[in-house]
């Protein structure tokens, strides 16, 4: 892992903030700033999601629902930012603009993006991109960018796009592959591969798929999600560079 990305391996990432569930804490909303703002003052790094609206701005929420966590309805990509604002969080917040959350944070904590990948940024890529490259332009913080996609991994490399920004696949390798299985992760193996991929953030329940150990070898730095106990995160000790966790305090070390 190249010094300059040593942020991804330092300290551990709060799942969507320091979000809710936490002994002697108020509910606080996954995403919402009041999380971030928890994960500053507890010194965290940061995991949050991303989405493309239907007007083309970029929110941090994480379900392509709206309504687990609102009282709204209706998938967020077929929204405008004027009707997603109108659906508050339990903590009677807006959802935020990445430019909002970025404006938080400003450079205190690292930030790990995980950028939601649905029909209306593969419809819209280039648009998304161009929009993601203008609010992440002037941000002078560590951050790195990661997604499920495939697709969208590989739509940034081939345009070149963040190359200050390490960039990273979330995998869910299972411990044991099925034939089909094998075939499919053999695909995303070669594309974490080729498109010189700096970390994954690996399903901890996979984590001793021997895939694992090979892409360690190649200095792609091993990420793990997510993890809700000190239980699970002892018996990960050695295996990964940093974990991302929720609903307890985490003693990791790198």
């Amino acid at each position: 892992m190249k010094k300059r990305y040593s942020f991804l391996t330092e300290r551990p990432f709060a799942h969507r903030g320091y979000h809710s569930n936490f002994p002697n804490c108020q509910k606080i909303p996954e995403n919402s700033l009041d999380a971030f703002r928890k994960a500053i003052e507890k010194n965290y790094s940061i995991e949050m999601d991303i989405h493309f609206t239907k007007d083309f701005k970029i929110i941090v929420f994480h379900d392509f629902f709206l309504g687990r966590l609102t009282k709204k309805t209706g998938f967020v990509f077929s929204k405008t930012l004027d009707y997603i604002k109108e659906a508050k969080l339990s903590n009677n917040q807006t959802i935020p603009t990445l430019e909002e959350a970025l404006t938080l944070i400003n450079g205190s904590v690292p930030i790990l993006l995980e950028i939601k990948y649905s029909k209306h940024i593969k419809k819209n890529l280039e648009k998304f991109s161009n929009v993601l490259e203008e609010k992440l332009e002037s941000y002078k913080g560590p951050l790195a960018l990661m997604s499920f996609s495939t697709d969208l991994i590989k739509f940034i490399r081939k345009k070149n796009l963040f190359s200050r920004f390490p960039l990273g696949l979330t995998t869910s390798f299972p411990k044991v592959e099925s034939l089909g299985k094998k075939r499919q992760n053999n695909n995303i193996e070669k594309v974490i591969v080729f498109n010189k991929v700096q970390f994954i953030s690996q399903d901890w329940r996979g984590i001793e798929n021997s895939r694992i150990k090979r892409l360690k070898k190649l200095d792609i730095a091993i990420l793990s999600w997510t993890i809700t106990s000190k239980e699970i995160e002892k018996s990960l000790k050695g295996l990964v560079d940093n974990i991302t966790f929720e609903h307890y305090e985490p003693d990791f070390k790198n």
